[in-house]
């Protein structure tokens, strides 16, 4: 008599999803992007090797592939979002420069020059956020070169409101040093608001204060 009874069925157990293979400059730009999205969100001190693998959906070993430690990774990052940083505030720049050979801006395109900067802000938000944002654990060499990125910008700046101010006849008195610094703090406040609230605080909302404040109100 036939055991009225079935064997189950064999359960075949879940193949293990495995990353696609990549090229290794495409592997680590893949990494550099998962850890910058963990720092956007929980800060330079939630960032490992295992964080990283589970985030870029591969195995740790192919993390240590491409990086021989968590330091090696957060240097690479540093310097690869410093360098993108540059970048951009020197197309911002270039692209209002009357003169591209030293990269100078004409008084009336600042406006023009905030609004290409404000764009790349918006093109790079976790970028951009390790700028305007405090976030925990950021490491020193990355403040050193926050702070030589903002001396990079206050050049060209002073450069055009040294000009704008040269063509203000009451304008004798003001610092250019000084307003550059005020024009700066400024634009850090606009990448603020277009990266935290940019359905209210859209750029051309800040380009038409923006413009009020330093011409036309001038």
């Amino acid at each position: 008599m036939a055991d009225a009874k079935q064997a189950a069925p064999h359960k075949q157990s879940p193949k293990r999803k495995y990353a696609k293979r990549l090229q290794p400059a495409d592997r680590r730009e893949q990494l550099l992007d998962a850890a910058l999205r963990i720092v956007a969100e929980a800060g330079f001190t939630s960032v490992s090797i295992a964080a990283v693998a589970e985030r870029g959906g591969v195995t740790r070993p192919v993390v240590y592939d491409s990086f021989g430690s968590r330091d090696e990774l957060l240097e690479a990052l540093i310097e690869r979002e410093t360098a993108r940083m540059a970048a951009a505030v020197a197309r911002s720049v270039a692209d209002t420069a009357t003169t591209p050979e030293c990269g100078t801006a004409a008084p009336e395109q600042l406006p023009a020059m905030l609004g290409h900067f404000l764009t790349e802000v918006c093109s790079m938000p976790d970028t951009w956020r390790l700028v305007y944002f405090p976030i925990d654990g950021v490491p020193p060499v990355l403040r050193e070169r926050v702070a030589a990125a903002r001396d990079e910008l206050r050049v060209p700046l002073r450069q055009a409101l040294g000009l704008w101010l040269a063509e203000e006849p009451d304008a004798d008195g003001v610092d250019p040093d000084v307003l550059a610094q005020v024009v700066q703090g400024t634009i850090q406040t606009a990448a603020r608001l277009v990266l935290d609230h940019p359905d209210e605080f859209g750029i051309d909302r800040i380009l038409a204060l923006f413009d009020y404040l330093f011409f036309s109100a001038a």
